[in-house]
């Protein structure tokens, strides 16, 4: 059963990794019709899931955070499988003045709206003193209600959202897309909470994997003290230069105006930081065999909280795309490797799986360097700016 898992685990990260290169010459709407949705993408997360469930249950795990981590994971996958099944989602053009109660569909059907929606006025705001926006904004009624639409500022009627997408270029009409998904996206937000919970809770736990590695570096204090100095002022410099990068006065794109910005880039960063220690610490483990056990160690210490920090920075960039324009995951490469990264990680995290972790984590870099570089200078997608 252990190998079926591992096999499935292979394929799922493969699929995933060759669906992001067919997606740079096939276009978006080629994958995510053929690949992520497909019926036999969602049967393989199931499988995997399935697999997964069967070979936790027959390990007869007692320790609670471990179990509701794991549970977290199949919460995560349920709310997933339910917004692939019952989210619906379109595009509501408006024009001045004329009302309306449909919206169109991806393969352009009309549909019916629960409400009425008339586009008062369209205006676009400017960062002072430039012509840069700063933010597009639809003035609106619902059923006779004024509502005011915008960058980062949704409107919800009866159980539907409506995000600002686009304008006509005359500036007399409006593009709004609209998303319905009330089921997914709640059981979804309640895995993803679960799973921080855990994290935090096996960070603090004394019979947990990061207790185990603290207690066996008590002897080499000085070697982490060092690494904990050199990780804290990596990540200072690192801060410094990304959080002035994508400020408002650098990089003033509308969407990109959010104070969820910072706080995303800050634990991505701070994960690859933590991953970035990893590997410089697994090559020394390769080059010098007399500090092996004590690198590894070390690298299995860091990579707990690179962990945590890198699941914390992929939920608050899922809510930040669902407050900004209506899915919480849109499958772009930036996003999908950034899974991929997560679930490669994962897996040294195992202590049972027997593995040379040395040579594991030094290859594991690769998918950070493919999800930062490789995703901004070739495979391309919304997030091909960070």
């Amino acid at each position: 059963m252990k190998k079926v898992i591992v096999l499935l685990y292979i394929v799922v990260v493969a699929v995933m990794a060759a669906a992001t290169i067919v997606e740079r010459y096939q276009g978006t709407d080629y994958v995510s019709e053929h690949y992520y949705g497909a019926w036999w993408f969602s049967a393989l997360w199931a499988l995997l899931a399935a697999v997964g469930i069967i070979c936790f249950l027959k390990q007869r795990v007692r320790r609670l955070s471990v179990v509701l981590l794991h549970l977290s994971l199949v919460v995560i996958l349920l709310g997933a499988l339910l917004t692939h099944l019952t989210a619906v989602r379109g595009v509501v053009p408006l024009r001045k003045g004329i009302p309306t109660n449909e919206y169109l569909t991806r393969d352009m059907y009309l549909r019916q709206l629960p409400f009425t929606i008339c586009l008062d006025n369209f205006e676009m705001q400017f960062y002072e003193g430039s012509d840069m926006p700063s933010d597009y904004i639809s003035h609106v009624r619902i059923d006779d209600e004024p509502v005011t639409i915008s960058m980062n500022n949704i409107a919800s009627k009866k159980g539907i959202r409506l995000y600002q997408m686009d304008f006509d270029s005359d500036l007399q009409g409006s593009i709004l897309s609209m998303n319905s998904d009330p089921w997914g996206t709640p059981v979804t937000y309640v895995g993803y909470a679960l799973l921080f919970v855990t994290l935090v809770w096996m960070l603090a736990d004394p019979k947990g994997g990061f207790r185990y590695e603290l207690s066996q570096l008590r002897n080499h204090r000085t070697a982490l003290t060092v690494f904990a100095v050199a990780i804290f002022v990596c990540f200072v410099f690192v801060m410094n230069h990304f959080l002035g990068k994508y400020s408002p006065e650098n990089h003033p794109l509308p969407v990109l105006n959010s104070r969820l910005l910072p706080i995303h880039i800050a634990t991505i960063m701070m994960a690859y930081t933590l991953l970035f220690f990893i590997f410089l610490n697994s090559l020394v483990g390769i080059i010098r065999p007399k500090l092996r056990q004590t690198t590894l160690h070390l690298s299995q210490l860091l990579l707990f909280p690179a962990i945590a920090f890198l699941c914390y920075g992929i939920f608050i960039g899922a809510i930040w795309a669902n407050v900004s324009w209506g899915t919480y995951w849109s499958w772009d490469p930036k996003e999908t490797w950034a899974l991929i990264t997560l679930m490669v990680y994962a897996v040294p995290a195992h202590r049972s799986i027997r593995m040379n972790r040395h040579v594991y984590m030094t290859l594991a870099f690769l998918s950070i360097l493919i999800t930062y570089f490789g995703v901004n200078f070739f495979l391309g997608g919304m997030h091909s700016y960070a």
